[in-house]
């Protein structure tokens, strides 16, 4: 159930975990232990850090114009309740994209601990990495396959309801271009994102180096969150898209931070 009250989880401690806590990412930032908790499932308890917020705001509010933009017919009023609720979809996107890696993690003997969405995505904590290379690319690989698996889903859902309820295809539209785009950029060949993960583990396979993989996977981590930040800085000063840029930019720096943490 929801809970109003802010919530710092208090978790068993881990040595290592899948994807590092955010107050470890930001160890400065106060927001970075502001957690509300709002449910859990097989002992995984699910959170939205404040920064979500944010997020959940700026996306309703820019799908609400995009869609209002695109079908002039509907009022704003309409245009900002087809929003608010592919947003609410999107992020429960994200969570089971999360779930596929908790899930796969399990079976792998690894404990999950925890779901947090927060401004930049989704990030699962568990107990320790996987022990084989086959392990890791299984866990790392769940996610990106349901995201895909989700914008099929949507697809289908969409041609459904194309013909005779068009505020409906719309929002199921956008989550089947969503979903695809969670699900290719996590594969980016860079650590921490999941693409990453694939790299080391086919790394760690054919060397026999779990080191060695994990510093190629750093290495690649690195050259794609600065080629993160410099396409938001063409965004800005180049294309003349500041808010896109911003969010670019700020996408590069947290791979770059937690990368290196």
């Amino acid at each position: 159930m929801a809970n109003n009250a802010p919530y710092t989880p208090k978790l068993p401690p881990a040595p290592s975990s899948f994807r590092k806590p955010l107050s470890r990412v930001f160890p400065a930032a106060r927001w970075a232990s502001c957690h509300f908790s709002f449910g859990q499932l097989a002992g995984i308890r699910f959170y939205l850090h404040s920064s979500w917020f944010i997020i959940f705001l700026a996306s309703s509010i820019t799908l609400a114009l995009a869609f209002h933009d695109a079908s002039p017919h509907w009022s704003m009023a309409q245009s900002a309740f087809a929003a608010v609720i592919t947003a609410l979809l999107f992020f429960t996107s994200l969570i089971l994209h999360e779930l596929g890696h908790a899930v796969v993690a399990m079976k792998h003997g690894i404990p999950v601990y925890s779901i947090t969405l927060f401004i930049f995505g989704g990030v699962a904590r568990i107990g320790r990495e996987p022990d084989s290379a086959r392990a890791e690319f299984q866990v790392a690989i769940a996610g990106p396959l349901v995201s895909v698996a989700l914008s099929v889903f949507f697809f289908l859902l969409y041609g459904l309801t194309l013909t005779h309820f068009d505020r409906a295809a719309t929002i199921f539209e956008t989550l089947v271009v969503v979903n695809l785009v969670i699900a290719v950029f996590n594969l980016l060949p860079g650590f921490p994102l999941d693409g990453g993960r694939v790299l080391r583990a086919a790394v760690w396979k054919v060397t026999g180096d779990r080191g060695r993989a994990h510093r190629w996977a750093m290495v690649c981590g690195r050259g794609v969150a600065l080629s993160l930040i410099g396409f938001g800085l063409a965004l800005m000063f180049y294309f003349m898209y500041p808010l896109n840029g911003l969010w670019m930019i700020g996408i590069g720096g947290f791979i770059l931070v937690s990368g290196k943490n």
